[in-house]
């Protein structure tokens, strides 16, 4: 069982019954410091209370492959507690900066595409390798808002992104998308793989020959016809809904699948409501000068995740922790873990961001636990 130190009371109850009444064994994996669901039920001490129960072995793993041996350092001070991590022999350094900015949300977005990007494109640093991680989604909102200012492709993963991870049909519609805006000449991706995933989202396991080729024809012909049409992203989903997505809907068979989720998707782009949430198709489908997307992610939608280089956005004392997780040491330790998560997604390079005499307390613990090290 993996990531054990998200289970809740009741699930934990029933491990506790299969493993220790019925004799079932359990090989059970996860990291009490990387909980951060608490909103959900999670409790990381439970993992705890396993180890001392009677006939159960546990094996600590120490050493961290992905990060540079000054983040995992770093990482120590996030939690405001030692442990014994440490990177393999020969691991990099890996880089951690500190950027305090004059001004608020906005300037701070700002601060990220004028100065951070550019530099870290400049060195070799792929777009789709850098990630900014924030802890609300209305901080999302600020930085997309700057993103589409400059010009810049990304990908949301927070509760206002524009495609729905968890829905086959939004992620369907983003890549065929992708398709339209440059994918069909090198077949990223290929045209098959998408008519093969609309027939099973239409139709399920059993599709006849006649129903294949029928999702496949109205999926081909609605695709070409976009194709160099300047359509925006918007003006494209509303389209691909009347002229592809009713018929489906019609016909389909599953019954689980989110029908409704390209409504979302159209609503959030309608330039009536916000003129720059009508991106590009190109944008939209990531095909930017084969760049790819930034990527923009809460800090509790980038647990297992990993990137070259981690932004670390709006590090301020009144949002990690927050005026009432102060007040609360459950909180507190919560918080501290959240911060963590988004401190050790970084392989190389960790930049912080916060603004100018309003730092997060979390900043100034790592920035002190920093200067140490280099002692």
């Amino acid at each position: 069982m993996d990531e054990y130190q998200d289970l809740g009371h009741a699930l934990h109850e029933l491990v506790l019954l299969l493993c220790f009444d019925v004799g079932v064994r359990l090989f059970a994996v996860g990291d009490p410091d990387q909980s951060i669901y608490g909103f959900l039920g999670a409790n990381p001490e439970l993992l705890e209370s396993l180890l001392s129960r009677p006939g159960v072995r546990g094996i600590r793993l120490r050493f961290n492959y992905r990060c540079g041996t000054r983040i995992i350092q770093a990482s120590m001070a996030a939690l405001g507690e030692e442990r014994d991590y440490r990177g393999p022999d020969g691991a990099e350094d890996g880089n951690l900066d500190f950027h305090s900015v004059d001004g608020d949300l906005a300037e701070q977005a700002d601060f990220i595409f004028t100065t951070l990007l550019p530099s870290l494109q400049s060195a070799g640093t792929a777009l789709e390798e850098i990630s900014v991680l924030y802890r609300w989604a209305k901080q999302g909102d600020e930085v997309a808002a700057k993103a589409m200012a400059h010009g810049v492709p990304f990908v949301r993963a927070d509760a206002n992104a524009l495609v729905k991870r968890s829905s086959r049909l939004s992620r369907l519609i983003e890549a065929s998308a992708r398709w339209v805006a440059g994918g069909w000449k090198d077949a990223d991706p290929p045209f098959g793989r998408l008519a093969g995933e609309a027939c099973a989202l239409v139709f399920g396991p059993g599709a006849s020959e006649e129903e294949r080729l029928d999702v496949q024809a109205a999926l081909i012909r609605f695709l070409r016809s976009t194709i160099n049409s300047g359509m925006s992203t918007h003006e494209w989903l509303t389209a691909f809904r009347r002229d592809v997505l009713t018929g489906w809907r019609q016909r389909a068979r599953t019954i689980t699948e989110d029908w409704d989720a390209i409504d979302q998707m159209i609503e959030r782009t309608d330039p009536t409501r916000d003129a720059a949430n009508d991106l590009p198709l190109g944008h939209f489908g990531g095909r930017i000068e084969g760049s790819g997307r930034l990527n923009l992610s809460t800090l509790h939608s980038a647990k297992g995740r990993e990137f070259d280089a981690v932004i670390m956005f709006a590090m301020n004392n009144d949002v990690i922790p927050n005026y009432y997780e102060r007040k609360n040491d459950a909180q507190l330790r919560e918080a501290r873990r959240q911060f963590y998560v988004g401190v050790t997604r970084a392989r190389a390079n960790l930049h912080l961001v916060f603004k100018r005499k309003a730092h997060s307390k979390l900043v100034v613990e790592m920035y002190k636990r920093i200067q140490q090290s280099a002692e």
